[in-house]
């Protein structure tokens, strides 16, 4: 994989983001505006974008059943390493804890979705989208499952409450949709793809956008501030990828899918861990800032992730 090539493409997606955070900064992007492209991303253009990958893989020539198995036992592979992980790792960066849920949720849960369909598939092109699908799937059960379940370990017995209810979400049922589309093999026409074509890639700016407006509601310094979440970044963003890269090399068969597999252990903090964070309890600043950082720094981490690969 060309590290020079990726590292370029991660500039442009940096050059989007600070696009966000300087419409944020000179207030043509305010807190309600940010919230409504936000929802619109989450509900419209990410959705979009992930029909889209499964339409355009179909076109390309249906789906290969021996690639969809090769991803979904990386996507357990994934998931059951990340929760393995997450207490060692919440250990090792938080002695207090009250925040060591939050980190193990921040293990678990990486951008998955709303960085990382824009990133791989500026990488590999828009019928990857369909190999993260399956990632997203797995993602949706196990955050309003155990997720939830985390979360709640700080607060009272008779206060904790069931969230299977957010599994019911636009994420999910398109991720269903886009599994049901792909395996079913319809092939659509000219105009339809080109609608899913344009809208879903949409998704790749306005994400950006979005993440740089984020980065624009905290002060600046106060962002980089606490050595412990560097340490958490250095072994989220690069020691466990890196590490996978060689543990599971030998079950590489297909590049692409492998560092899919490989890339998606990369990403930063999932801005959906604030969410819990805030509706259960916790230190949310801190949250977010992890969030920022590691969002800022797989800039530069994920090209060197790539010379794994």
């Amino acid at each position: 994989m060309e590290v020079f090539v990726i590292f370029q493409r991660m500039l442009m997606l940096l050059a989007m983001m600070a696009l966000g955070y300087i419409s944020y900064k000179r207030n043509w992007l305010d807190e309600g505006g940010h919230k409504k492209l936000s929802e619109m991303v989450v509900n419209i253009f990410n959705p979009a974008l992930v029909i889209n990958g499964a339409i355009t893989a179909t076109a390309a020539g249906g789906s290969n059943l021996s690639l969809i198995k090769e991803n979904l036992i990386f996507v357990l592979i994934y998931y059951g390493i990340c929760i393995v992980i997450s207490y060692p790792v919440a250990k090792i960066v938080s002695a207090k804890d009250s925040q060591k849920s939050m980190f193990m949720l921040m293990t678990i849960f990486s951008n998955v979705g709303f960085m990382g369909i824009p990133v791989l598939s500026s990488i590999y092109g828009s019928h990857a989208v369909i190999f993260i699908t399956f990632y997203i799937l797995a993602y949706n059960v196990i955050l309003y499952t155990l997720g939830v379940f985390i979360a709640q370990r700080n607060i009272p017995k008779e206060e904790r409450k069931s969230s299977l209810s957010g599994l019911l979400n636009i994420g999910m049922i398109c991720s269903v949709l886009a599994i049901i589309l792909y395996f079913s093999g319809i092939k659509f026409n000219d105009s339809v793809m080109s609608f899913f074509n344009y809208v879903g890639n949409a998704t790749i700016p306005l994400s950006m956008i979005v993440i740089g407006a984020s980065v624009a509601k905290i002060p600046f310094r106060e962002v980089f501030k606490g050595i412990r979440l560097y340490v958490f970044a250095f072994i989220t963003l690069l020691l466990i990828p890196i590490a996978a890269s060689f543990i599971f090399k030998g079950m590489k068969n297909d590049e692409m899918v492998f560092g899919i597999f490989i890339l998606l252990f990369a990403m930063p903090v999932g801005s959906i861990v604030s969410m819990l964070i805030k509706e259960y309890g916790g230190d949310e600043t801190l949250c977010s800032k992890t969030v920022i950082i590691t969002t800022l720094l797989s800039i530069i981490t994920i090209p060197i992730v790539t010379m794994f690969i």
